[in-house]
């Protein structure tokens, strides 16, 4: 788990979705491409696009097929658990069966991993509060450019910025949307995916934690074999840009 600590403003990237680390453990059904799995829900490199060193940065190191740190914590709170794609994926991005997760598994993954996961970030904020009085937790996604089966819209804009309504302040929303327009790029609220992160200890409770998400089409920085396009470097000027937005 990677943290910056070179905090200067209260800004903290949360970038959940990065990496294809999986333990040995980790064993899939008969079957199942695993490779194919990894090039359609791993983020890539949005360790990289999102990497302002003046800000906070938490990333998250193994790959969502393991643990997903972007649900919530149990399944009767999460409405992707219902295909699948709770904390402990148990379905591939075609919704066939990926793997068997036990009860004790599934307990231990919480425990050791899904949990200290998000008491780190809930540090982060801890800390930006006593320091800066607020804390703005930019939450750091790509998505693929092919809507994939188990989502449930097909919309594919350039952008899409996930808000919520209690942490999001509107002024940031506008500020980022118009931004990526003057760079040329389609801009859609909360579509093809809604809303952000913000730790329970302080969701829908402490308005000084706010939080936006920004999620990078794939096909503009990636080519047909998941490796960085020509475009790569152009997105990351653009994107590290956005630091600059974030004044609030």
């Amino acid at each position: 788990m990677v943290i910056h600590t070179t905090q200067r403003k209260n800004v903290i990237l949360h970038i959940p979705h990065s990496s294809t680390y999986i333990p040995e453990s980790f064993q899939v059904l008969e079957g199942v491409c695993l490779e194919q799995e990894f090039q359609r829900m791993t983020d890539w490199f949005t360790d990289e696009l999102f990497d302002f060193r003046e800000a906070a940065q938490l990333v998250f190191p193994y790959s969502r097929l393991y643990c997903d740190v972007e649900r919530f914590r149990e399944d009767k709170d999460e409405s992707m658990a219902s295909k699948g794609m709770g904390v402990c994926y148990t379905s591939t991005s075609f919704g066939t069966k990926l793997r068997e997760v036990g009860s004790k598994e599934k307990a231990f993954i919480k425990s050791t991993i899904y949990d200290k996961h998000h008491k780190k970030l809930e540090s982060l904020v801890d800390e930006a509060l006593e320091a800066h009085g607020s804390a703005l937790i930019i939450d750091c996604h790509s998505f693929s450019n092919e809507p994939l089966p188990h989502e449930d819209s097909t919309v594919r804009p350039d952008i899409c910025i996930g808000t919520d309504d209690f942490h999001t302040p509107p002024e940031l929303i506008e500020t980022l949307r118009s931004y990526f327009e003057e760079e040329g790029l389609t801009v859609i609220i909360n579509e093809p995916f809604s809303g952000t992160m913000v730790p329970l200890k302080y969701y829908h409770k402490e308005r000084l934690v706010k939080s936006i998400m920004i999620e990078v089409n794939r096909k503009l920085y990636l080519n047909d074999k998941f490796e960085k396009n020509e475009n790569f470097n152009r997105m990351k000027g653009i994107i590290h840009d956005t630091y600059k937005k974030f004044t609030i």
